[in-house]
């Protein structure tokens, strides 16, 4: 089975899933990507607001809890706002998990274009690197393009919409289960069937999963 170690630029995934106005869950994803290979570890990298460090304490926790290693960094006051880039953390991170874990695939859950460079040199080490990122709203092309394969990951929210719609029972089943069940058991049933379920609307274009193989 091949190894497989994940990076997750949070800021960058977080932002995409907002503007998507679709929940982040952090675990079914992570189960997504890791399905079918054997997970030695997983990384993310969380950027601290220095005008209030604890509001992402939470989220620290999942992630601790979820088996991620955690990094988190304390940005800088910009103005209004804050500015906390982890590029260069996340690079030597790279790099130093080819040298010592030696996996064969890293996938990089961000698609910012400045993480080219490290793509290639991974590439040239023998590593396949593939990029989970959404290509209308935080995929660079050039990223799809150089890394070893690419994974849309509208594509995942459309595979677990559909789930989540195969789940629900049927008019029909309704009606007999509605003859058959007091009101209390039936709402008990229908918690049942949407249990991991997310109720947010999906974007109505069309996209798909694919690997944009290339010699590694």
């Amino acid at each position: 089975m091949e190894r497989l170690i994940i990076f997750n630029d949070y800021a960058n995934i977080e932002a995409a899933f907002g503007q998507l106005d679709v929940a982040l869950d952090e675990q079914d994803l992570l189960d997504y990507l890791s399905e079918g290979r054997f997970l030695v570890e997983a990384h993310a990298f969380v950027p601290i607001d220095p005008r209030n460090p604890h509001a992402r304490a939470a989220v620290i926790e999942r992630l601790w809890q979820l088996g991620y290693l955690v990094h988190d960094k304390i940005g800088n006051l910009v103005g209004d706002g804050y500015r906390c880039n982890l590029d260069v953390e996340i690079t030597l991170e790279l790099m130093r998990t080819a040298e010592i874990a030696k996996p064969d695939i890293i996938v990089l859950i961000s698609g910012d274009k400045d993480f080219i460079p490290v793509i290639l040199e991974l590439r040239r080490r023998g590593i396949r690197v593939e990029v989970a990122a959404f290509p209308e709203y935080n995929a660079a092309r050039d990223v799809m393009l150089k890394a070893s394969g690419f994974i849309d990951l509208q594509r995942y929210l459309q595979e677990r919409g559909e789930q989540c719609e195969s789940s629900k029972p049927s008019q029909s089943e309704s009606v007999t289960e509605s003859q058959e069940d007091s009101p209390g058991e039936m709402d008990s049933a229908a918690d049942a069937n949407h249990v991991g379920c997310k109720t947010a609307a999906l974007p109505s274009f069309a996209s798909f999963k694919t690997s944009v193989d290339a010699a590694l």
